[in-house]
């Protein structure tokens, strides 16, 4: 059995263990492996809502640690938070899972204070653990988990099973960057789009390129295609910085008329967007310490983030979403704190 089984057998027998470690393959997309088991540990077995929340990074109990910022390691301050957060009812599921990975990527005071509640959480607080290498891990923090099999989907392994159904190399990147690089995805692609994806996404580039900010929003909601929202999503992104303050609210209106889950799916749109540029202007300078515009698009990937996470709690999608697009095209905010 793989480790998908095991906790979806163990959740329909009421015995889920209350940290599990997950060694994955490398090379594996960790972020949404993690996603992947979180939603079996989190979410009842028949409940589809629940499980597409988690898959989408979108769950207020669902929250995954990682690396901060331009930090090198999972810091104390991190687990701290993870300990006060534990202590919390959850808000939507009877449980609430924290998803900690690369674990490798703990610091040794970290590690420390995770065993402190790894040892006697509360009933409802479930934790998950994903890493390359177990044994980098303490031995402490590895004894308090059941270890799972090895697994996980790598982009490579996205690559094999598109090019196993006939999809040429060019069109197997480019459906990965249909579905966000997200596995689960594969699988809820339309006919349509999937025929001649390519020629496709040249006829949508053609029939978009000429319209402003405020009718791609208009068309990005009644869009049912994913390659079509894929094309209108990547001219937005490329469009916010020409667009003026009056287009750029409009536009965030328009766009608040998608659900939270599909709003998520169109930030990271965004996200793979500015991080492209970023790492592109990193290697064109041959060093970060080179570069001095590179800077804004490291900010826009923060930004997008941050929204991202914050579509997760109980956020004013309105205010959230016009303080992004101004923010994101540099035209100033009034708001400076977004609350719920």
């Amino acid at each position: 059995m793989n480790s998908l089984d095991i906790l979806t057998e163990a959740s329909r027998k009421g015995k889920l263990t209350h940290a599990y470690l997950a060694p994955v393959k490398p090379g594996t997309d960790v972020d949404h492996y993690a996603r992947e088991l979180g939603r079996v540990i989190l979410c009842s077995p028949d409940d589809e809502k629940c499980q597409k929340k988690v898959l989408r990074n979108a769950h207020p109990d669902f929250f995954r640690i990682t690396v901060l910022n331009n930090n090198r390691k999972i810091s104390i301050n991190q687990v701290e938070k993870i300990i006060t957060g534990s202590s919390y009812s959850p808000q939507e599921e009877d449980r609430k899972l924290f998803a900690i990975g690369p674990a490798e990527d703990l610091s040794r005071e970290g590690s420390n204070s995770l065993l402190k509640v790894l040892e006697d959480p509360p009933d409802f607080v479930y934790f998950l653990l994903l890493t390359e290498n177990p044994n980098v891990l303490l031995p402490t923090i590895i004894s308090r988990c059941q270890q799972l099999p090895r697994g996980g989907m790598s982009s490579e392994g996205m690559r094999e099973i598109l090019r196993d159904r006939g999809f040429s190399v060019e069109e197997s990147e480019y459906l990965m960057e249909v579905v966000n690089e997200r596995a689960d995805l594969l699988n809820e692609l339309p006919e349509e789009d999937l025929s001649d994806p390519l020629e496709r996404r040249d006829d949508f580039l053609s029939e978009y390129s000429g319209v402003d900010l405020v009718e791609l929003s208009e068309n990005l909601v009644e869009a049912d295609s994913y390659v079509e929202r894929d094309v209108i999503a990547k001219l937005m992104f490329e469009k916010i910085g020409e667009s003026g303050r009056f287009q750029l609210i409009v536009s965030s209106e328009k766009t608040q008329k998608l659900s939270r889950d599909e709003l998520a799916e169109f930030l990271e749109k965004g996200l793979h967007l500015y991080r492209q540029s970023y790492r592109k202007m990193i290697e064109e300078a041959g060093s970060p310490g080179r570069v001095s515009q590179y800077g804004s698009s490291l900010e826009k990937v923060q930004l997008i983030n941050r929204a991202i996470e914050s579509l997760k709690t109980n956020v004013n999608v309105q205010l959230l979403m016009d303080n992004l697009w101004l923010q994101l095209a540099n035209r100033g905010s009034t708001f400076k704190r977004i609350k719920g």
